[in-house]
């Protein structure tokens, strides 16, 4: 059993994290705004409470998953949303060189530019927007000066929500919902479950432990659109698929966003570590609490 503190643990990534580790290991959470017991309510802008954190709890693992992961935010407050980025992970990482303890940070494929995919853990980064530049720049500073850190970078998620608007992939069933016939159709996507996320990362330090280290790839294998997935949520919101066409221009977001960053896995999947998943099974499962009500 690790001790594990999970960062950003009140979020759609960090939810999944703590449920999925606590049967195995003692997990401790942080949050901030949405933070209730047994989360821990921590501000990460404040170096002295993180550092305290590492002193009282003297954890094996910390899984880095908080973050501002919402590209068109960074246009509205770029340099707040840098620094969550970029500073807060750098002092995390200080922390962790100092009490020996193994950093998991985790990053987007959204620092590859979308044209020349498959993209392998070692093909060079050249991100498009400001956010998938924070994380980019996280992960430069980490190989620099904490190269033992585990950097894992994973496509857009889903999973539990709290709200349909809640994740980038569910939100086009609220759009549905809300009389919305047209999406997307050119930029590819590979939606991913937080629980598949979560489980294999449990994997992951279950099988390499200390030798975890190194860049990641944690990805689910079908390739999307939007308008794939609207067609696979709209029957299960009692639409008719074949009403919904391809928008010229993706018209809900301002951040530029990549055509293709699908993710190769050369390392763990040679661990034996891999997601497979049924979106359309999986997302009717997690839309079903939000319908009946």
């Amino acid at each position: 059993m690790a001790k594990i503190i999970v960062s950003g643990a009140t979020g759609l990534l960090g939810r999944a994290l703590f449920t999925h580790l606590t049967p195995n290991h003692q997990v401790i959470g942080l949050g901030f705004s949405r933070a209730q017991p047994p989360v821990i309510k921590v501000d990460l802008f404040d170096k002295e409470a993180i550092s305290t954190l590492f002193a009282t709890h003297q954890p094996d693992f910390f899984i880095h998953s908080a973050a501002e992961r919402n590209p068109d935010k960074f246009d509205n407050d770029p340099e707040q949303s840098i620094q969550f980025n970029c500073a807060v992970t750098e002092h995390i990482a200080k922390c962790c060189a100092q009490f020996n303890c193994k950093l998991i940070f985790i990053s987007t494929d959204y620092v590859f530019d979308g044209r020349n995919p498959p993209y392998a853990e070692d093909a060079k980064t050249n991100p498009l927007n400001l956010y998938g530049q924070s994380k980019a720049r996280s992960e430069a500073l980490l190989q620099a000066h904490y190269p033992s850190a585990a950097i894992v970078r994973i496509p857009v998620l889903y999973g539990e929500v709290g709200y349909l608007g809640e994740s980038a992939v569910t939100v086009i069933a609220e759009q549905l919902q809300k009389g919305a016939t047209r999406f997307d159709n050119e930029c590819q996507r590979f939606p991913t479950d937080t629980a598949d996320i979560a489980n294999a990362l449990a994997d992951a330090i279950a099988t390499l432990g200390a030798e975890l280290e190194g860049i990641y790839h944690l990805s689910a294998k079908e390739r999307l659109t939007k308008l794939d997935m609207a067609k696979a949520m709209a029957p299960l919101l009692g639409l008719d698929a074949s009403t919904l066409s391809a928008a010229a221009t993706d018209t809900i977001t301002s951040a530029t966003r990549p055509l293709d960053c699908a993710l190769k896995d050369t390392r763990l999947g040679a661990q034996g570590i891999e997601i497979k998943s049924d979106f359309a099974k999986r997302i009717a499962a997690v839309l079903t609490p939000h319908l009946s009500q």
